[in-house]
């Protein structure tokens, strides 16, 4: 039997040498490589049209909460803030956007008749999701300027909101409109405004125009639908409110929209 000493045979150092360096590649290739952002996805075309590229906004912030002008009243009704969260389906030029708008409902307050003071719960129930288009635009230079992030969406949308009205009272005394007493047709409202989709990103001031159809099924004892019609109902209302981004793409919060 032979002793081997200082010196390692040859047929033993190339195979020792070989399965170092596959495990060092295989360390290299198992670090993550840095998440693309949404910018780069659309840019690179990862996104697909299918799948969409998902983002979420609060509607209302602390410099502008969401207020809706009643035009007949005179009188502001302020609501909590709310969530918009929507998809992006194609990844440039004008494309469709679907989406569903959250607002809780609020307490208001007005003067009917010029003299008399009167509240109620006001309620926005959703009339299907919103839809419409977004010309997806990128640069923050360039297309995105005025919003300063990297991507952008030139957004025209359309959403359609029953208005609700419950716990009426006209001059402290309660007007029992009952549980069913809402607008006979959907409120259409119609936003358009440059959104920021990529961080940090400004909140964008939306307003819309907006007509309030007349009312039905108010009232339990009595039919009190012309009532409210002929004091709420009409053209020239008008809403305003800050969308503020709170997530873009399909990663992991507090930016991305994931799980």
């Amino acid at each position: 039997m032979s002793v081997m000493t200082g010196r390692v045979p040859r047929a033993f150092l190339l195979p020792a040498v070989l399965g170092l360096g596959a495990l060092s590649l295989a360390s290299a290739s198992a670090e993550p490589a840095p998440a693309p952002t949404p910018a780069q996805q659309v840019e690179t075309g990862q996104v697909t049209a299918a799948a969409g590229l998902p983002f979420g906004f609060y509607v209302g912030d602390e410099q502008q909460a969401t207020t809706s002008h009643v035009a007949k009243l005179g009188s502001d009704i302020t609501f909590p803030q709310g969530r918009f969260d929507g998809s992006l389906l194609g990844l440039s030029g004008k494309v469709p956007i679907t989406g569903k708008l959250v607002i809780p409902p609020t307490s208001s307050y007005f003067v009917s008749f010029r003299f008399m003071p009167a509240t109620g719960t006001v309620e926005l129930i959703p009339d299907g999701d919103a839809t419409g288009t977004v010309e997806v635009k990128t640069g923050a230079t360039t297309n995105c300027k005025a919003v300063g992030t990297n991507l952008c969406g030139d957004s025209d949308v359309t959403n359609k909101v029953f208005i609700k009205l419950s716990n009426v009272k006209v001059d402290g005394k309660a007007l029992d409109v009952g549980p069913n007493c809402r607008t006979a047709q959907s409120v259409v409202v119609n936003i358009k405004a440059l959104m920021p989709l990529g961080f940090p990103a400004p909140s964008v001031r939306a307003t819309s125009t907006f007509s309030t159809p007349g009312f039905t099924g108010c009232g339990v004892r009595e039919d009190l639908s012309p009532l409210l019609t002929g004091l709420v109902s009409g053209p020239g209302n008008t809403l305003v409110t800050n969308l503020k981004l709170r997530c873009v793409g399909s990663g992991p919060p507090p930016n991305g929209c994931g799980a």
